[in-house]
């Protein structure tokens, strides 16, 4: 049975890159593209629902999801091939989930962020060492506190975070028409790695590949699919309605990324510890 706790986790993840701030202000533009209905026509027109401008965002949505869900799939099936290494790839995922938690929270682009690194690698050495003293043992659980201090540091000294902060876009320069058009776009939407989808959705894809089946895998990554793709046809459906929660919503987008930030934190800690499955069971 494929645990709800965590497809509904994946939908809110979907819900988060909606409404982050390098997605929400461009969906305007995405509905006008693909429908080929500029905003000033949508804003004028007398239809409270404009079904033509829903059906491209539906064919949007579903070009997007497959992709989503086929990468699921993919994730799924290598972690099974590299089962035998399982606890590893999960130590691994987990640490890399922490650090694209910590870049969605911005706390990379901070002033004061080389110093504050240094802090948490020095305060992590000495809960390690403390750890030594008072277990006897090397290798204990809190060594990952400064593997991961160690790789905040060379996650922002190598440069890669800022790979994450660069807008990658596949352009469809000539769109067939219809919905087939709309379908073609959320495809080369897909492969489009935005700043901020990137990091939430390379944390599913990271838990996607320590599923057991690729069915699994596939859920998960639908669930995140659904919580993009469904406020995204509510608003092609009421797109005079958007406006007016884009221009409220847009005071809050620091809150967004930092709570969005902490949860992907807060995950990557569960996988870590083996809490995540627990809390699961729990729940269920």
């Amino acid at each position: 049975m494929i645990e709800s706790v965590s497809i509904w986790a994946a939908f809110f993840a979907g819900l988060i890159a909606f409404l982050s701030p390098c997605v929400l202000p461009i969906i305007p533009g995405y509905i006008a593209y693909i429908s080929g209905i500029s905003v000033q026509t949508a804003e004028k027109s007398d239809k409270k629902v404009d079904l033509t401008v829903v059906y491209a965002a539906v064919a949007f949505v579903i070009g997007f999801s497959l992709v989503f869900t086929a990468l699921g799939a993919a994730s799924t099936f290598v972690g099974q091939l590299l089962q035998e290494y399982k606890v590893i790839i999960s130590k691994i995922a987990a640490v890399l989930v922490i650090l694209l938690g910590v870049h969605f929270t911005g706390v990379f682009q901070a002033k004061n962020v080389k110093i504050w690194l240094f802090i948490i690698l020095g305060v992590s050495l000495g809960i390690y060492g403390y750890s030594i003293f008072y277990t006897g043992e090397i290798f204990n659980d809190l060594i990952y506190v400064v593997v991961i201090a160690v790789s905040l540091l060379l996650f922002y000294f190598s440069g890669l975070y800022k790979l994450l902060y660069q807008q990658k876009t596949t352009e469809v320069k000539k769109k067939p028409p219809g919905v087939i058009g709309a379908f073609i776009v959320g495809v080369a939407f897909a492969f489009g790695w935005t700043p901020c989808i990137g990091p939430i959705l390379g944390a599913i894809l990271l838990y996607a590949s320590q599923q057991e089946t690729v069915m699994q895998g596939v859920m998960l990554l639908l669930a995140f699919s659904m919580g993009l793709g469904i406020p995204f046809i509510l608003t092609a459906a009421a797109i005079n309605q958007f406006f007016r929660f884009f221009n409220f919503m847009r005071r809050y987008f620091l809150w967004i990324e930092i709570i969005g930030g902490l949860l992907l934190i807060t995950v990557g800690i569960l996988i870590l510890t083996g809490s995540l499955e627990k809390i699961t069971a729990f729940l269920l």
